[in-house]
């Protein structure tokens, strides 16, 4: 079976997502088999490495596994009965964030036909999987994993999470959480920069500079579970950063920016001092909840 898996992958819908996973595939020497509802976006896929198949069911047929790249659970768990009779002893691998109870559901679904399910959730955009270089987390069935890894590796970075079915969907929200404030706040820093006269080009190296090793204390503070209200363990308390908060949103707001970002965190952090815990370090931030003006 590893040895068919390594060459044979089948993939139902050809979206955005699923067009890139079909080209990437195919493009590294795998026979792609291909659904969907409407065939003729489909059939723009269609080369010497991909076919097009009739119906769901036909496509998971004649692979052993198949990545069920759809909008959404419903959509998904619809195809999958379409397809009911064709699923015994298949590998179906899910890329629509799901809960943990549905991915469960569809893990049981599997199960009750000697079949297998995996959950993958795919960090980067479709150009990234084109180009082999997204990262996807992978969760349930690990022996279904371990035999798919090689096609599955030639997709991009692969990293198996867990054999609970919908950890792969979560632990992508928890790795991508500090992204878009970040994005966002990045865009806004070379406004900034620009309406300055600031050199973007000094901007960007400022950036690559100083983050990878704030991101690497960040990250050991987090691992080694330092208690904040430990005076020993406090850089910069909840209250420096209330007034940092407050500044920053004060300027963005004076330039013609948008300080909704940081008029949250000050909300946040002046919650954290009314609590009693002004004084700790501003780690803390995760656990303070702060009421949000409606509107």
């Amino acid at each position: 079976m590893i040895g068919d898996i390594m060459v044979a992958i089948s993939v139902i819908g050809a979206g955005a997502m699923g067009s890139a996973l079909i080209v990437r595939l195919a493009g590294q020497d795998t026979r792609v088999t291909v659904w969907n509802r409407t065939r003729e976006r489909a059939e723009t896929l269609a080369g010497p490495q991909v076919n097009v198949a009739d119906s769901a069911a036909g496509a998971i047929t004649r692979s052993p596994v198949t990545i069920v790249c759809v909008a959404g659970y419903e959509v998904a768990r619809s195809v999958l009965a379409e397809a009911e009779n064709s699923l015994q002893g298949k590998t179906i691998i899910g890329t629509s964030f799901v809960t943990p109870e549905q991915a469960s559901v569809l893990d049981q679904r599997m199960r009750s036909v000697d079949g297998r399910y995996l959950d993958m959730e795919i960090l980067g955009y479709p150009s990234d999987v084109r180009a082999g270089s997204a990262f996807l987390y992978f969760s349930g069935d690990e022996t279904a994993f371990e035999e798919a890894r090689p096609a599955l590796g030639r997709l991009g970075d692969v990293s198996y999470v867990s054999a609970t079915p919908g950890d792969a969907f979560i632990s992508g929200l928890a790795v991508l959480l500090p992204y878009l404030p970040m994005a966002v706040g990045m865009f806004q820093g070379a406004k900034v920069c620009a309406r300055n006269d600031i050199s973007l080009e000094w901007y960007a190296d400022a950036v690559r500079a100083l983050y990878p090793r704030h991101i690497g204390d960040l990250l050991e503070t987090i691992v080694t579970d330092r208690d904040p209200s430990d005076p020993a363990n406090v850089e910069a308390s909840v209250r420096t950063w209330a007034d940092g908060a407050a500044e920053y949103a004060g300027y963005l707001e004076s330039v013609g920016l948008d300080a909704g970002v940081y008029q949250a965190l000050q909300r946040m952090f002046s919650a954290g001092i009314d609590a009693g815990r002004g004084d700790h370090d501003w780690s803390a931030v995760a656990d303070l909840v702060a009421d949000h003006p409606e509107g």
